[in-house]
């Protein structure tokens, strides 16, 4: 433009949207003079204005709204990037977040629920619970404006929970890029130049994205962020974005935790008002019959205990250390035994037996078969996680509230993944018999898990593909002859045994000596008792028996034991 005038030239402006048709007078379309001495175009060049407009390629030129995004963005030139906690009504701005529910195609237009795991107090706010009567209505108890939210009719809304999600509206061409790129929940997404309004009922922000066009041509809108790519070079935002969501999963599972436990409060307190007109001299009989047997009860396990802390095992292993050598050793049948709660029902004490309880123990065992039976199975691929490429990995150790049954329960690797590059773990199982001689003719047994962090306790080694490492399992096969001796080769003989049609050691001989003729029955078990600590806990598990449901709904508390806190010293 500078090229083309000069300190006497006279600019003037029309509105493109009402500069009429040739022959029609353009002055129509003339926006006022800025002073009065300017002279206004004369009737030649109004014509000239509108044959002009009416006969160039209008697609090149920006309708009035872009227009105006575009004057706005202009004069935006500085880092854009926000958390969703920081937008506000009209700026456009830059965010890293994650979708969260499925996209909705309305053709030229895609719609994205996303969150970067911050709050907002003008977002839309979802609360924990099922059905339409768990949607947060902050200042609409009767759901006036239902109809003009998006997030209204979603009753199985997947989370986060609470003001902590934006929707926004893609239109062409980035409503084809999200369905080029098959964007779905839990997929990252880096968009820029993001537009930020209110909704249409002026209640909550939403996002918009359009086509950015500009000298340069169409810009960067959104994509999908790569997490399977070198840590060090993923973005800085989606690395604190991570660590926000970990923070808000782990808030999440302790408020609904103390939901279920109000809602089981509050049934017991309304069962409790229903029985309060019961008989009471029955009761008071029941009582009485029970604080007598609960003495005895004492008075037995008192002298039963007294004498298992005066019992001691001979020949322990020296080379296997365990935490709390000062605590005395419980034995196994101890730990098995159920866990009896005295409790008071419709007036009379009932004792109620827990599915589990969490507690830590010590013992003096001996190892007696593990699984899986191929030690170069003791290793398994780790369960990939979008908490991987954070510094601190995110481990954590099973949950003494109990944990989902699929994270304790070892799956079943394909061929695959032997080959793949990426992180492995420990979880194999021990079944340890009780080292204390009772006298009876079979010893109590129980079987634990030696999940990643007990196993690099124990052996000081770290999981690797011990299929491919064969050092590493050579150096694991000698750790463990430390606490089994020749169990393994026991266990080999006597699938040897089985595969030729001969009868199987007796491994339950106490002495190692068992029947037949066969080189794997002469074989003696040399295995010595160890120290270790063994904790008790409770996963879920899955319970079509509604009346063993104990867990919620479809779920039942199962009880487990793992090794912890114990250590095969030197080597």
């Amino acid at each position: 433009m500078s090229l083309i005038t000069h300190w006497s030239t006279k600019i003037s402006v029309y509105e493109a949207s009402k500069i009429p048709k040739p022959p029609g007078d353009a002055s129509t379309a003339l926006y006022s003079r800025n002073s009065p001495k300017d002279t206004p175009p004369d009737s030649k060049e109004n014509d000239f204005v509108s044959r002009m407009y009416h006969t160039i390629d209008r697609s090149r030129v920006p309708a009035q709204e872009d227009f105006e995004v575009m004057v706005m963005t202009s004069a935006n030139v500085k880092d854009k990037f926000k958390l969703l906690k920081d937008v506000q009504d009209g700026q456009f701005c830059d965010i890293v977040a994650q979708i969260v529910r499925p996209p909705y195609d309305g053709v030229d237009k895609i719609t994205l629920w996303v969150s970067d795991y911050t709050e907002n107090a003008a977002f839309y706010n979802f609360s924990i619970g099922a059905g339409a009567a768990s949607l947060g209505r902050d200042g609409d108890p009767w759901g006036y404006l239902d109809k003009f939210t998006t997030a209204a009719a979603t009753t199985d809304w997947p989370g986060p929970f609470g003001k902590r999600s934006m929707q926004i509206t893609c239109w062409e061409p980035w409503a084809t890029v999200i369905r080029e790129e098959n964007m779905r929940p839990l997929t990252w997404i880096d968009a820029r130049n993001i537009q930020i309004k209110m909704s249409r009922n002026g209640a909550n922000l939403e996002g918009y994205l359009r086509e950015d066009r500009s000298a340069l041509g169409t810009k960067f809108g959104i994509h999908e962020v790569d997490l399977t790519v070198d840590p060090e070079s993923i973005n800085h935002h989606v690395k604190a974005a991570l660590q926000r969501k970990r923070e808000y999963e782990r808030l999440r599972k302790e408020q609904v935790k103390d939901i279920v436990e109000a809602s089981k409060a509050g049934e017991k307190r309304k069962k409790g008002v229903e029985t309060n007109g019961k008989s009471k001299k029955d009761n008071a009989r029941s009582r009485r019959d029970a604080k007598r047997k609960k003495g005895a009860n004492k008075q037995g396990q008192g002298d039963e205990q007294a004498e298992d802390d005066t019992v001691l095992v001979a020949d322990l292993n020296t080379r296997v250390k365990c935490e709390n050598e000062d605590k005395a050793a419980s034995r196994l049948a101890e730990i098995t035994s159920i866990v009896q709660h005295e409790t008071t029902i419709e007036g009379e004490s009932v004792k109620l037996p827990l599915p589990f309880v969490n507690l830590n123990y010590r013992a003096n065992v001996r190892i007696v078969d593990f699984s899986p039976t191929d030690l170069a199975d003791f290793a398994h691929p780790k369960k990939e996680s979008e908490y991987d490429i954070l510094s601190d990995d995110g481990e954590e150790s099973v949950s003494n509230s109990g944990s989902d049954i699929e994270d304790e329960q070892p799956s079943q690797t394909k061929m695959g993944a032997f080959t793949q590059v990426r992180n492995w773990e420990w979880r194999f199982f021990l079944e340890l018999e009780d080292a204390v001689d009772s006298g009876q003719q079979k010893k109590q047994r129980l079987w634990v898990l030696v999940d990643n962090q007990a196993a690099q306790c124990l052996t000081k080694l770290d999981a690797s593909n011990l299929r491919q490492h064969k050092e590493a399992l050579s150096t694991l096969r000698e750790k463990m002859f430390t606490l089994w001796g020749n169990l393994e080769e026991k266990k080999m003989a006597a699938r040897e045994a089985a595969r030729n049609g001969k009868p199987p050691a007796d491994s339950d001989d106490e002495n190692g000596q068992v029947d037949g003729n066969s080189e794997s029955g002469k074989m003696q078990l040399t295995n010595r008792p160890f120290p270790c600590c063994i904790q008790q806990y409770g996963v879920k598990v899955s319970e079509s028996d509604p009346s063993s449901a104990n867990a919620g709904n479809g779920k039942r508390w199962q009880r487990m034991f793992r090794l912890f806190g114990t250590m095969i010293a030197g080597g």
